[in-house]
């Protein structure tokens, strides 16, 4: 597993190079204002994912990794087969909706940038569910190459080609089209990695369905996800609507650090998840407790001093995209913060999931989404960017001590980096 989550953090850090890349060039060439658009649709776009995926993609990994462990290839394959041709036609329909919102409700350059964004839609969500089987056989690293490597490469070079070429050619449509296009050559390359990899097994054995079950236990799991999804994007839609595109843009710059600072927990929650699962179905509590305890050990220990220098030095950082996105600032030191706190957490979120007890996490989960939509509508009027990150900062935190809390009530583990909160008793 941790040669799984070193390769991961290379790749998740490669592609956050090129994204900072590809950011730092738009915001730089198409202005605070096209970049907002352009974030803008993005946001919307991986929201409205949410719904469309069913929380079946994390469903997935565990279903997968459990009928492995027992052999049920009919189920492996029916669940496989099932969970595509669901996802498929939920997408599409968001997607259509969305579609027609933008005809209704927007105009110029954002109509059409959000009607493209939509597409990302269906492609997004069965890249998560091709994801997601390869993390459950236990190629994680394959499994996002397509993603982590291709995508962002071919994005980049499109943004370049086109900047370099002729400055005027590229604009927000311009560049959701080159984002759009690089999603697409990605998934097929992934698509074609899965097939190569499902054991070959399942080629032979006729598929199992139980429909009913699969969906009744990825409903909470869409909540999760929902909620993880929507403290990525809630914020910058709520800046974004509220307070115009520009300040969109710069939120969208603050975020994207941030998420710099949690790059291992995340690298590690890939491989960590299946075998959670399989630790879980074998009754392990023990080395269930040892593993994720020291994922947040070792968490904590990187993410610390990331943390605090842009909590210290947040102007270096954003000086990079340019002087109108300075404003940040204050947001920054206070994500930061925030990170940190989900970085001390540990992987609880995966842990409460993959063992079984995803209607407990939705808890934790629904606080954090409350407390991000009332401050952010509370406090973005007001304070813009700064009030968005308070909004952001505060769901982090409050989700996050929530499910460590019933991490230890539900699986009996300390997920945190602290050795010693193994000993506190909480009441069941």
């Amino acid at each position: 597993m941790l040669m799984s989550a070193s390769a991961t953090a290379i790749l998740q850090g490669m592609s956050l190079l090129m994204g900072f890349a590809t950011s730092i060039l738009l915001a730089r060439f198409i202005g605070g204002y096209g970049y907002g658009r352009y974030v803008y649709a993005i946001a919307w776009a991986g929201l409205l994912t949410t719904p469309a995926i069913l929380g079946l993609d994390r469903f997935l990994v565990r279903g997968i990794a459990v009928y492995g462990v027992r052999e049920q290839w009919s189920l492996m394959k029916g669940l496989l087969r099932r969970t595509n041709e669901l996802v498929l036609i939920t997408s599409v329909v968001i997607a259509a909706g969305g579609c027609a919102v933008a005809i209704g409700f927007l105009g110029g350059d954002l109509r059409w940038t959000f009607l493209i964004g939509m597409l990302l839609i269906p492609l997004t969500t069965l890249t998560l569910l091709r994801q997601g089987a390869m993390q459950a056989i236990g190629r994680v690293v394959a499994g996002q190459l397509p993603e982590y490597l291709i995508r962002p490469f071919l994005i980049l070079a499109a943004v370049c080609v086109l900047g370099t070429l002729d400055r005027r050619a590229l604009t927000s449509t311009t560049a959701i089209i080159a984002n759009v296009g690089g999603v697409a050559v990605a998934f097929g390359v992934g698509a074609v990695l899965l097939r190569r990899a499902l054991p070959k097994v399942l080629r032979t054995v006729t598929p199992r369905y139980e429909t009913a079950n699969w969906i009744r236990a990825s409903l909470p799991m869409m909540l999760i996800s929902g909620v993880w999804l929507a403290n990525n994007y809630l914020a910058t839609l709520v800046v974004g609507t509220l307070d115009g595109p520009r300040a969109a843009g710069v939120y969208s710059v603050v975020e994207k650090g941030a998420e710099l600072i949690v790059l291992v927990l995340v690298a590690a929650n890939m491989p960590l998840a299946p075998a959670i699962a399989r630790m879980h179905a074998v009754n392990d509590t023990g080395g269930l407790q040892h593993t994720t305890e020291r994922v947040a050990q070792l968490t904590l220990l990187v993410s610390a001093p990331i943390a605090a220098g842009f909590a210290i030095f947040p102007g270096i950082y954003l000086g990079i995209f340019g002087p109108g996105f300075q404003a940040g600032a204050t947001a920054l030191t206070i994500l930061a913060l925030a990170q940190l706190v989900n970085a001390f957490a540990g992987p609880a979120g995966n842990v409460l999931i993959m063992t079984g007890h995803e209607r407990a996490a939705v808890i934790g989960i629904a606080a954090g989404l409350v407390a991000n939509v009332v401050l952010g509508v509370a406090l973005v009027p007001e304070l813009g960017v700064t009030g968005g990150a308070i909004a952001s900062g505060s769901s982090l935190v409050m989700w996050n001590t929530v499910l460590v809390v019933l991490a230890r009530r539900k699986v009996g583990v300390n997920v945190t980096a602290l050795h010693w909160l193994r000993m506190v008793r909480v009441p069941r």
